[in-house]
């Protein structure tokens, strides 16, 4: 087994690339895998790798392993559930509360081909030893500049820790901070020698938060949504607003949590570069992207609120050989469930499509359940359905519509 070892460097490129300073990481390899409808296949991995993001310490929660982090890398974002077993040094038990950024991990567990997640199997710290370390979580109540000792509460009763020459202390981006440098009130998580030469000997020190600032933000997570509605620009990227859908790890309250809570609309950006698939493997496009369609995103949330997508599944799209058309409606027939839509697509053909919807299709006007009756002349709509292409080109089984209006 493969073990790396925890370095005031290694904290320090954990906690640069935590906050964005570093370049955006590689996406994590796809198996394009024939399409297997009814499952998504899933690969085997074990792998060590750097702790750069840790959104919560508690489960389920998701987390962000750099591996190779010194040469060409690759990130992966890993699922922790309330089934995932813990192990640190030598695999003896240890607790989330007790990692911190930068830790050496080690990931077993199985990886979607589909969308690169990884669910994880057991965690394992290899960077805290419970025979010579322990972990302290709370907030600074003293800083005694005189004794290099600050005292942190937790859970009532006050720890006071001791700050020597060799302890590293890091409030972010300050890879390099002093104990002057830290503020009463600071929720901080400490990384201390057990039963050492000094007692309660800080290894290192890193300040989560000052109030309302985070100083390490946890900015990537995979969460479901509901598309509202796309732009799509000719270069494959564009916008998305979607409705953040339940999310097990998105929790109210979470101080660490950047994307929002169910029911909260939220702009996605995407770029030509974002891997799209469909449900149960098969890669897909946002131009075949339906109003109404249920989204897995992998993203990472920015400061102004936006989130840039990684990964976008679309769980509606499950096979091969279904086309979407966008376009105005022209005549609509409720009786023999047809439209006739004259496209207006970015591939620059302007071409009249007729279009045959299931009598369950799924119909979506402006954000809002709608029937058949409710569609007018005029109406933008995306659809999606199986292509016939001869003398013109025909829908039919059109199981989504969605329309907007200007």
């Amino acid at each position: 087994m493969i073990k790396q070892r925890l370095s005031g460097a290694g904290l320090a490129l954990a906690v640069l690339t935590s906050i964005g300073i570093s370049s955006l990481p590689m996406t994590v390899p796809f198996a394009h895998a024939e399409e297997a409808i009814g499952s998504e296949s899933t690969t085997h991995v074990d792998f060590v790798g750097q702790l750069i993001e840790l959104s919560s310490t508690s489960t389920p929660t998701v987390i962000v392993v750099r591996q190779n982090p010194t040469s060409a890398f690759t990130d992966y974002t890993v699922n922790i559930t309330t089934d995932t077993a813990f192990g640190s040094f030598k695999w003896n038990t240890t607790a989330m509360e007790d990692w911190m950024t930068g830790d050496s991990v080690r990931i077993i567990g199985e990886k979607d081909d589909n969308t690169g997640l990884v669910t994880a199997e057991y965690a394992i710290n290899e960077s805290i030893n419970p025979l010579t370390m322990k972990g302290l979580n709370g907030w600074i109540t003293a800083i005694d500049g005189n004794a290099n000792t600050m005292t942190v509460q937790w859970m009532n009763v006050e720890h006071v820790v001791n700050i020597t020459d060799d302890t590293h202390l890091v409030i972010s981006p300050n890879t390099n901070a002093t104990l002057s440098d830290f503020q009463i009130g600071d929720r901080v998580r400490v990384r201390m020698n057990k039963d050492g030469e000094v007692d309660n000997e800080a290894r290192f020190v890193v300040a989560l938060r000052r109030g309302a600032n985070l100083f390490l933000k946890a900015r990537t997570r995979p969460f479901t949504a509901e598309l509202n509605s796309i732009d799509l620009n000719e270069d494959g990227s564009g916008t998305m607003t979607v409705t953040i859908g339940e999310n097990s790890h998105l929790l109210p309250g979470d101080v660490n949590n950047l994307f929002g809570v169910e029911g909260d609309v939220k702009t996605v950006t995407f770029t030509s570069n974002t891997h799209s698939v469909r449900r149960f493997n098969g890669s897909t496009d946002p131009s075949e992207f339906v109003v109404g369609d249920k989204l897995l995103i992998v993203g990472r949330a920015n400061d102004d609120g936006t989130i840039s997508a990684w990964i976008i599944r679309d769980n509606e799209i499950w096979r091969l050989g279904v086309a979407t058309h966008m376009g105005d409606i022209t005549s609509i027939d409720t009786a023999t469930n047809t439209l006739v839509v004259h496209e207006t697509s970015i591939r620059g053909e302007d071409k009249d499509i007729t279009m045959t919807y299931v009598d369950d299709a799924k119909i979506i006007i402006d954000g809002e359940e709608a029937t058949e009756n409710d569609l007018q002349i005029g109406d933008t709509v995306r659809v999606r359905g199986t292509a016939h292409h001869g003398e013109t080109v025909e829908l039919s089984n059109v199981t989504a519509i969605g329309a907007s209006r200007e």
